[in-house]
């Protein structure tokens, strides 16, 4: 469908934040696919279908997601498969704490003028592929990830290390015999129906790779793409802007704005409403008066 977009949101939390963002992702011209957390709680779907009046609104069913897992590669691939059910011109990954910076006016000139490049950060330049510490967390197996909650210890987590231990003291590597190029970068993404497409068309091929690893959220898609034609449309930007200098990302407070209106870039993240409501507010009030 020409010149339409399809935005794939993954949610787990900050319900109210997720309204402005609904907000400020409405317009006729996007189908909005909405992923929530099967562990998430507090939130109303009609109060969310609520905020959003002029966009296609898709609730995609609930499945639990881990950081670092492998459910995060399969519900970016549920996203993909539920969007590209419709032809749509750019299909968006985002996250329940992101914001854009532009308003849709913007946004879709800015695909207009540059239809047909696929916009996905790389890491390329890197010696020999990937980082050893990026390869180490695909070369063995983290066969407990999916049931590890991001900074937390338990059970899963100390069997999961001596796992490691073992598999490294018997030299397991997964990718030895492996004749592709892994790549990595960040996992938010802009990216065109016949990339999708060929994504999804590929996926089995290289799902065996990602099995059972650690983050590799951040090397699935670009490790499919440096392996495809579809590299040559590939432009190295995913147009986010995101401070890994100042956090883990960083999560921006209201002496931001000024950095982040002028950062050029169409998104940003990390927004927390209960970190620093003010920025949202901000933000919002900011492309609002634009619309």
């Amino acid at each position: 469908m020409k010149n339409r977009h399809a935005y794939l949101i993954m949610c787990h939390t900050n319900f109210d934040q997720l309204n402005v963002l609904l907000k400020l992702l409405d317009d006729e011209r996007n189908d909005i696919y909405l992923h929530i957390d099967k562990k998430a709680k507090g939130y109303s779907i009609k109060e969310i279908e609520k905020h959003v009046r002029s966009a296609n609104l898709f609730m995609i069913k609930p499945m639990y997601v881990t950081w670092g897992g492998d459910s995060q590669i399969k519900l970016e691939m549920k996203l993909l498969l539920e969007a590209t059910k419709t032809q749509h011109s750019y299909y968006h990954l985002i996250s329940g704490m992101d914001l854009p910076l532009k308003s849709q006016n913007d946004i879709h000139d800015f695909f207009s003028q540059n239809s047909g490049y696929d916009y996905v950060s790389l890491e390329r330049n890197r010696p020999h592929n990937l980082s050893k510490s990026y390869m180490d967390r695909l070369n063995y197996y983290y066969l407990f990830q999916n049931h590890i909650k991001r900074g937390e210890g338990g059970v899963f987590y100390k069997i999961q290390r001596i796992a490691l231990i073992f598999q490294k003291r018997i030299k397991i590597c997964r990718t030895i015999n492996a004749k592709i190029e892994f790549q990595k970068g960040s996992n938010w993404f802009s990216i065109t129906h016949a990339t999708a497409a060929y994504v999804i068309n590929e996926y089995k091929k290289y799902k065996k790779y990602f099995r059972f690893t650690l983050c590799a959220d951040e090397v699935f898609l670009q490790t499919i793409l440096i392996n495809s034609p579809q590299i040559n449309n590939i432009i190295d930007d995913d147009l986010r802007y995101i401070d890994w200098e100042r956090g883990r990302p960083y999560i921006f407070k209201k002496e931001d704005y000024d950095l982040l209106i002028h950062s050029g870039e169409l998104f940003a993240r990390k927004f927390d409403v209960t970190v620093d409501e003010e920025i949202v507010k901000k933000i919002y009030n900011s492309i609002d008066e634009k619309e």
